[in-house]
């Protein structure tokens, strides 16, 4: 029988040693079966997307829609920049309100209180005319009461510390993000502006 040409050695390689797999690939794939061929979910499948941070995105898979937000990304660094201190911007007030209205309302301990309505029995004297006497009547009555009261520790002030340290990691990035329209605007471009483009690419994905 004929060797097929194209068939292919397995191009995966031990992680020590760095040797190639001797194994046959599997037909339209780089690896063989005991290196993943075959397996996993489809090519192009977003399975795995959760928050969307790590998105691969593939422009054959976007709807119009998003091809058009897509198209309208301001690829500038000046821009990018901009839009970088508005977003910090915003995110800083919105903490800072957050810790406001936390602290106007900074308790030591909340109290719970839970009330019921119950059925209440009393007794009661009645008078009958018509036979002179008196006689005890059982009557009911529903009353709103106190069944349980509970006093809890409020997480207020362990709120405030992580919100204000969310506060500050916030405000340094938004102060690197000035710091690289400033020297963007002031080296205009060539080199030392792609130099300092790559880094804060660099940056902004390391955090």
């Amino acid at each position: 029988m004929a060797r097929n040409p194209d068939k292919q050695r397995c191009k995966a390689r031990s992680k020590q040693r760095h040797e190639q797999c001797k194994n046959w690939a599997k037909p339209g794939w780089d690896v063989c079966r005991f290196h993943g061929a075959g397996g996993g979910a489809p090519q192009h499948n977003t399975n795995a997307v959760k928050t969307g941070e790590y998105q691969s995105i593939w422009m054959d898979a976007l709807t119009p829609e998003q091809v058009e937000i897509f198209d309208r990304i301001n690829l500038d660094p000046v821009q990018q920049a901009d839009e970088e201190i508005r977003l910090f911007t915003w995110r800083e007030r919105e903490m800072m309100i957050r810790i406001r209205d936390l602290k106007e309302g900074l308790t030591e301990k909340q109290r719970r209180v839970l009330q019921e309505r119950v059925a209440i029995k009393e007794p009661v004297q009645v008078h009958d005319e018509k036979s002179g006497q008196s006689k005890t009547v059982v009557l009911s009555r529903n009353e709103l009461v106190t069944t349980e009261i509970e006093e809890t520790e409020y997480r207020t002030i362990e709120d405030i510390l992580s919100l204000e340290e969310a506060l500050t990691r916030v405000q340094d990035k938004k102060l690197k993000a000035i710091q690289l329209k400033a020297q963007l605007l002031s080296n205009g471009g060539g080199t030392e502006k792609e130099i300092i483009v790559r880094r804060w690419s660099r940056d902004k994905s390391g955090t």
